[in-house]
């Protein structure tokens, strides 16, 4: 077994796919596969198109033998000698002349040929359409994304980031709400969450659902992020109830105001989300 170092990811796979590679190269694939995920979907389409052009090579072969290949194969046999109809196993049997071998074998070989490569390009494009046709479906019955997961995305990112957590920070309050007011067109006043042990950092302007959001944050006692997130949309008179979600690590609460909707997030696992939240739809 030869090595494919420095070879395109696809010839690479390939020959893992074959069964083709050293065991060290095995065990490079086995990590580049459970660590990447684009070469993950490349292996699962060669896969897919290898398991549908074996199958639709052994559909050919049981179709029936072409006509013009019948007809080669009896015009070869017309121009045989004609072998002895009565003897023993040794008796001289007269040799298929080379022209005629030569004739038809090439013939023979540029069918089979043409099968092979007609059953990987079949396999190859029925991989693809299934792929298209599954991806198409993947999409239809996803759940759609709303704003809450772009404001989880965002939080995953941002609070994690020590130097850069804020764009405008606390010490500049008044310019905080004068800035996000305009921008996102909602009023609001800071949240005081001294009470929640939760010490305000600064803000930040996101885009979320495709409308300006914007981001408060706070920081507690453990080091854990906490953010304020809200963006202008329909009115409603009052306000709905607080409704939990949660996006893998991440916790949400959620409600809507007048004309803006809010929500407070934080690590899934605090206890005090939901209370945290109440205190802030009441003063912010």
């Amino acid at each position: 077994m030869e090595s494919t170092r420095g070879l395109p990811l696809e010839v690479r796979l390939s020959a893992y796919l074959d069964g083709q590679l050293p065991e060290e190269e095995v065990e490079e694939i086995n990590v580049l596969l459970a660590a990447d995920d684009e070469a993950r979907a490349v292996y699962e389409k060669l896969k897919l198109g290898s398991e549908f052009g074996a199958r639709a090579f052994d559909r050919m072969l049981q179709e029936p033998i072409p006509l013009d290949l019948v007809r080669n194969i009896k015009e070869a046999s017309r121009n045989e000698e004609e072998a002895p109809k009565l003897g023993f196993v040794g008796a001289p049997v007269a040799a298929v002349p080379a022209g005629r071998r030569s004739a038809f074998w090439p013939q023979a070989l540029a069918a089979s040929l043409v099968i092979f490569l007609s059953g990987g390009a079949v396999g190859y494009l029925i991989s693809e359409q299934k792929q298209t046709a599954f991806q198409a479906a993947s999409n239809q019955f996803a759940p759609a994304r709303t704003w809450l997961d772009d404001i989880a995305d965002y939080h995953r990112i941002y609070s994690r980031q020590a130097r850069h957590l804020v764009e405008v920070p606390a010490n500049d309050a008044a310019h905080i709400v004068e800035w996000l007011s305009a921008s996102t067109g909602v009023k609001f006043q800071l949240p005081d969450l001294s009470a929640e042990k939760l010490t305000f950092e600064g803000a930040r302007l996101l885009v979320a659902g495709g409308k300006p959001t914007a981001q408060l944050l706070y920081r507690d006692t453990d080091n854990e992020v906490f953010a304020i997130c809200f963006l202008q949309s329909e009115p409603i008179d009052g306000k709905t109830s607080l409704a939990e979600s949660m996006r893998n690590d991440i916790g949400l609460v959620s409600w809507q105001k007048g004309n803006a909707s809010y929500v407070v997030v934080g690590p899934s696992a605090d206890p005090n989300l939901e209370r945290i939240a109440e205190a802030v739809s009441t003063t912010i």
